[in-house]
């Protein structure tokens, strides 16, 4: 969790939401970039981190934010967060 914070709160460059699939759920689910930005830089692990297939590392993260919860599964590479998904 860690590296997620360090990331998220060092440059906003570092968090990559290229997938279509978590825009289209951040759409769908009325979560906007700050919740986001929010829930990376504060927000706590739910669970163990996973090795994916392509060797990087999982995790979901969870926050309150704006009175809602909300949880992102991001991808921990070498020098950035994918984001996955969210809900």
């Amino acid at each position: 969790m860690s590296r997620v914070h360090s990331l998220a709160l060092a440059d906003t460059l570092n968090i990559r939401m290229s997938e279509p699939h978590f825009r289209q759920r951040m759409q769908e689910r009325g979560i906007n970039m700050r919740m986001i930005l929010e829930v990376l830089r504060s927000g706590r692990a739910v669970g163990h981190p996973k090795q994916d297939e392509f060797g990087d590392w999982r995790i979901q993260v969870r926050r309150k934010v704006a009175g809602q919860r909300v949880d992102v599964v991001v991808a921990v590479c070498a020098d950035h967060i994918e984001c996955i998904t969210t809900w």
